[in-house]
Parts: C-alpha cells; structure tokens; sequence
C-alpha cells in the first residue's frame, strides 16, 4: 500500500507543486510546496494504513528519477539528496507520530524540515550563482 501511496502522492504533488509555481511562482519551493507535499504524504499514509517513512522514502527516489531524467547535466547530486531529504522527511515525521503519539505535531515537524531544508538548498544556490557571477567580472 505504501508504494501505491508514494507514487499517486508524487503524481499530485507534481500536479499541484505546478499549480502553485505558475500562481505563486518560485516562493512555492519555500512555501506552499513543501506544506502541500509533506501533508498528501503523511496524512493519506496515515489515514490509509500505510508506513509514513516508507512512502516519504519512495516519493524521494521517484522524485529523484524525476530529477535524473530531467536534468541535462547528470549531476548524481540533486537525485541523491532527494532520497535522502525525503527518507529524513519522514523519519522525523513518522518517529514524531510514534513517540508524541500525535500525527499533527509529527506533521507540522516534517513540514518545518522540508521547509527549512529547501530554504537552506536555495540559499546554497544562490550563493553558488552570485559567486559565478563575481568570477566572471
């Protein structure tokens, strides 16, 4: 059940990360996308039965075959952070559930890494650009 979960939970995610990019535009990737994919993960897992981590760790390796496939530079690093990020994702998640006994604050703990995760990648990147930037000059 798990997988099902993880890879209908990808294709909306996908679905709705768009949505959000053409609507809000890139602040998505630090602010509604993680809230929207972290929820339809843990809390269809949750409710359907299914291991919280083990889907937050497929979804990670099908976003990651997203990622791969996509990107014309072949780089092994975003891929492989995407597994990693989302195993870590919902290990938080699902260690909180179990531990506090509450789905709510293990939710609100996954969504609070992933955003925090994804700012800390895109200051990477941006730091990254304005140095290419500087070297150019």
């Amino acid at each position: 059940m798990a997988y099902i979960i993880a890879v209908l939970m990808a294709g909306l995610s996908f679905l709705l990360n768009r949505f959000l990019l053409r609507y809000l535009g890139k602040v998505t990737i630090i602010s509604a996308g993680p809230v929207v994919e972290e929820s339809a993960k843990t809390l269809f897992a949750y409710y359907l039965g299914a291991d919280i981590f083990t889907v937050h760790m497929v979804f990670g390796v099908i976003e990651a075959g997203y990622d791969w496939y996509w990107r014309s530079n072949n780089e092994l690093a975003p891929p492989v952070l995407s597994i990693i990020g989302h195993s870590l994702f919902g290990g938080v998640t699902a260690g909180i559930v179990f531990l506090a006994g509450s789905l709510w604050l293990g939710l609100v703990a996954g969504i609070i890494m992933h955003l925090s995760y994804n700012l800390a990648v895109v200051r990477l990147l941006a730091n990254k650009t304005a140095d290419k930037a500087r070297k150019k000059e």
